[in-house]
């Protein structure tokens, strides 16, 4: 294991990096195609099965959200067993799109002739690693749903219990974001294979900087998330059967994968600033 010396915490560059990570997801568009098509491919009809049992949930969570009242899922155990699976089953793809991702920012490797479909030891690290870094932020959601499947509680209760309930998961859930913007800078290094850039590490070089991670990450995911609630808003006003709904949202999750290396890109960037620097 070799040992990595850092430097001094210094403040990110805010508008350079959300600047840059744009131009080189714009820049290198062709490489990503080259690396995401084939996992794309693969993953239409598992993502199709999926949100098919998702429609009614989607479609309830949008509808309290827009008339402002408590949801209350009908069948919460359904849901989070398909929220675990997506999980599961998304995370290694996700994971293998962003090694390559960053590694050819970092270190200039750009995807062969050939097919890419990578799921190595790398990968399987930054998927784990990335697992519980997303927990932190995700654990709150889905221990509101244990808390109903538990409790089990009447029709009488339900609407309070759950208004209590998700007021605090997303209390949580924001305040885990803001750790995880910074915990997250030791996935690039995960991805280069160093295993001596830890999450501590990652905490230590990235101090005085909470603020400006959070900004970075949400000027890189602010156009894909408009574009996602104006079709999820459109939905929502619209009657559509439930195969036309899951086919939009297998386009949108599809996509989004395309779209989240923006982020990716910028975390691949931000880690230079902490970590290569002085290099």
């Amino acid at each position: 294991m070799t040992t990595m010396t850092v430097a001094a915490p210094s403040k990110l560059p805010l508008w350079r990096t959300i600047g840059e990570a744009y131009a080189v997801w714009a820049g290198n568009f062709a490489d990503l195609v080259r690396i995401v098509w084939l996992w794309m491919v693969l993953m239409a009809p598992v993502l199709a099965i999926l949100n098919w049992w998702q429609v009614p949930y989607v479609t309830g969570l949008m509808r309290a959200s827009s008339s402002g009242q408590p949801f209350a899922d009908p069948n919460p155990m359904l849901t989070l067993v398909v929220q675990i699976a997506s999980v599961v089953i998304m995370l290694p793809v996700l994971a293998s799109v962003a090694v390559a991702w960053h590694r050819l920012l970092l270190r200039d490797e750009h995807p062969g002739p050939g097919t890419y479909l990578r799921l190595d030891g790398v990968v399987v690290g930054y998927a784990v690693l990335a697992f519980w870094i997303g927990a932190i932020a995700l654990a709150p959601s889905y221990i509101s749903l244990l808390f109903q499947i538990m409790t089990g509680t009447s029709a009488t209760m339900q609407d309070a219990l759950a208004l209590v309930i998700q007021s605090l998961a997303g209390l949580v859930s924001i305040v885990g974001f803001f750790i995880v913007a910074r915990l997250s800078l030791a996935l690039p290094g995960r991805a280069l294979g160093r295993d001596d850039v830890t999450l501590g590490m990652a905490w230590r070089v990235s101090k005085r900087n909470t603020w400006r991670m959070v900004w970075a990450y949400f000027f890189c995911i602010l156009p894909w998330g408009v574009i996602a609630g104006g079709i999820s808003y459109w939905l929502l006003r619209t009657d559509y059967s439930q195969v036309a709904i899951t086919l939009i949202l297998v386009v949108i999750g599809l996509l989004g994968i395309i779209a989240n290396m923006i982020s990716v890109g910028m975390l691949s960037l931000a880690y230079r600033h902490f970590f290569e620097r002085s290099a």
